[in-house]
């Protein structure tokens, strides 16, 4: 052991602030699945998206259990998806190592959240020089408020987050090779951007319009610099053709394969299609005013944050009022990062502008741009800060602004990480719970593979979705549920009687809530459903029979089923409690 501690010392001293990084991963990971076993993994995940992510992970992983590995080639050159084709493949081979569950599933996140950490962290170091703005971006990441949204955020299983990660990791990675000055390096931002576009199809256009406007303005410097910068210029053009080019061999293809897929979700969904006009007045966007500042104002609140702007604020308040220096200075010491400055506004602006375009808005996709915007604050106070300048917050000892950032933005991290300030009442989650275990409970003591559904509300916490996530997690088994009425095609859109009724006729099992409360939400089925509510009740109590009724957010759910034909079936009720329409 003498042999061995100094030994030991010598390399922590040597290595101390990979051990502190190591050190704040696992205070990470223990808030993180802290918070997953006490609320989230209980209950059901809201959101329809993240709830097709999860069944489409179980769905992948049946196909692996029957077909081996083949099943995982099929998942990534599979022609149906129109998003992307890593995502759940990395969500169901982490469910190998850990168990088939939503914990695992999530853990997914975590790795991307870390490995974008670790990148930053050492790109800033290499590239500054300085291990206090290292951990200065650390503390802005940290407390960026995208990471602990509820949507999109490090608990949500979609591919937005991990998407927003790959982005950051492909920015930090051109700053690394200087804006594509070294070879070597801007082949790795190629494998950066080749694992982003295959995780989300979609970021292809924010790479391919990035490297060409990167392309474009060293081509501008090629003709009009003078000799060194302009073979510079030379070198970045060389550079970003390989690293462009490699990215497009490798991934056009695999868009190609998908081209119908992708055509069907964006340009019927979101530019030829009615939905798009749906889901902006679902955020209550109506003007041209209101869709243009959508985006700077969501990323400004919602994915940098008021904390992080704080932080940023108040070190490049302090390093302009300790030097004082002229505009013309100010601007001489940013020079050094130009290039860099040029690259990270590039790759700001264009997903903004692609995303304002599209008329169909979200209040997740955002968050995208959230990483270059931190790194560019970084490299600002890199360039701006005092020349030898340290601020002394105690006399006994001289206490670095970056440990201080730190020590807030991981105490922000901790309590809203853990905070179920965003999540709903436990009793309704927990009614939730049941309503879908009723309808799974039913199929599998009727022996049903397979049922129809219908319901006369469009919500994510009832749907055909989380009645088959109830009987993967809850029973244990397999159970397909066609979506009739409230799914599909009579979704969101408005449906007419005729087509209500029949579908209705259709189903094993029915939902109705009221046709009154809460019907003023933007889907056209909600409201238009009311006109013929009545004469859905009253089909329903005389063809199916009551199994379950209770009170989710103070809305009236019965769901109905058929009556088994066979005498050995036994209808299970969890309640009998059958309150009459209001």
């Amino acid at each position: 052991m003498n042999d061995i501690t100094p030994s030991a010392g010598r390399w922590f001293r040597r290595h101390i602030h990979l051990a502190l990084l190591i050190g704040l991963f696992v205070a990470e990971a223990i808030v993180f699945y802290a918070h997953i076993a006490r609320d989230v993994a209980p209950f059901y995940p809201p959101s329809f998206d993240q709830l097709s992510y999860y069944l489409s992970t179980y769905d992948l992983l049946g196909a692996f259990h029957a077909k081996g590995s083949r099943a995982f080639v099929d998942e990534l050159l599979q022609p149906g998806n129109p998003t992307g084709t890593t995502f759940v493949l990395q969500g169901t081979l982490l469910s190998l190592i850990g168990g088939a569950n939503r914990t695992i599933f999530l853990s997914v996140n975590l790795l991307y959240f870390l490995g974008l950490q670790f990148v930053l962290f050492t790109v800033i170091r290499s590239r500054i020089g300085r291990i206090d703005f290292a951990w200065t971006g650390i503390a802005l990441l940290l407390s960026s408020a995208t990471v602990i949204q509820a949507a999109g955020g490090i608990y949500d299983y979609r591919i937005d987050f991990s998407a927003m990660c790959l982005y950051g990791i492909w920015t930090c990675l051109i700053v690394w090779c200087g804006a594509f000055r070294h070879t070597g390096r801007s082949l790795i931002v190629a494998l950066a951007g080749i694992l982003l576009v295959y995780s989300r199809f979609f970021t292809v256009i924010y790479i391919g319009v990035v490297l060409g406007a990167l392309l474009a303005i060293n081509f501008y410097m090629l003709l009009r610099a003078s000799t060194p910068e302009r073979n510079a210029a030379k070198r970045r053009v060389i550079n970003i053709l390989l690293s462009g080019g490699l990215i497009a061999a490798v991934c056009l293809p695999r868009l190609y394969l998908s081209r119908d897929a992708i055509y069907g979700y964006y340009m019927i969904g979101h530019v030829l299609g009615e939905e798009k006009y749906i889901r902006a007045h679902e955020l209550g966007l109506y003007s041209l005013a209101g869709h243009l500042i959508y985006y700077p104002k969501s990323i400004v609140v919602r994915h940098v944050g008021l904390l992080a702007w704080l932080i940023a604020g108040a070190l490049a308040g302090w390093s302009l009022w300790r030097d004082r220096v002229a505009v013309s200075e100010m601007l001489g010491r940013l020079r050094p990062f130009g290039h860099e400055f040029i690259a990270l506004g590039v790759a700001v602006l264009i997903p903004v502008a692609a995303l304002t375009a599209n008329v169909s808005k979200s209040p997740v996709v955002g968050g995208i741009v959230t990483v270059p915007i931190l790194l560019a604050m970084v490299l600002f106070g890199a360039a701006l800060w005092p020349r030898g300048a340290v601020i002394k917050l105690t006399r006994a000892r001289a206490i670095s602004v970056s440990a201080v950032a730190m020590a807030i933005a991981l105490a922000a991290f901790a309590i809203r990480g853990t905070s179920s300030k965003d999540v709903a009442p436990r009793a309704d989650l927990e009614r939730i719970t049941l309503l879908a275990r009723s309808i799974a409970t039913y199929a599998a003591e009727n022996n049903l593979d397979r049922l129809s559904m219908s319901t006369d509300r469009v919500v994510d916490y009832q749907n055909v979705g989380t009645t088959r996530l109830a009987s993967i997690e809850l029973l244990h088994r397999h159970l397909d549920v066609d979506g009739l009425l409230g799914h599909g095609a009579y979704g969101i859109f408005a449906t007419s009687r005729e087509d209500a009724l029949r579908l209705l006729a259709e189903s094993d099992v029915i939902v109705l809530t009221d046709p009154v409360t809460d019907r003023s939400h933007p889907y056209p089925m909600n409201t238009k459903i009311k006109e013929y509510w009545g004469e859905l009740w009253q089909w329903t109590n005389e063809n199916r029979v009551l199994l379950f009724s209770t009170e989710i957010f103070g809305i009236p759910y019965r769901v109905f089923a058929r009556s088994p034909s066979d005498k050995e079936h036994r209808l299970g009720r969890a309640s009998t409690d059958d309150a009459q329409p209001r």
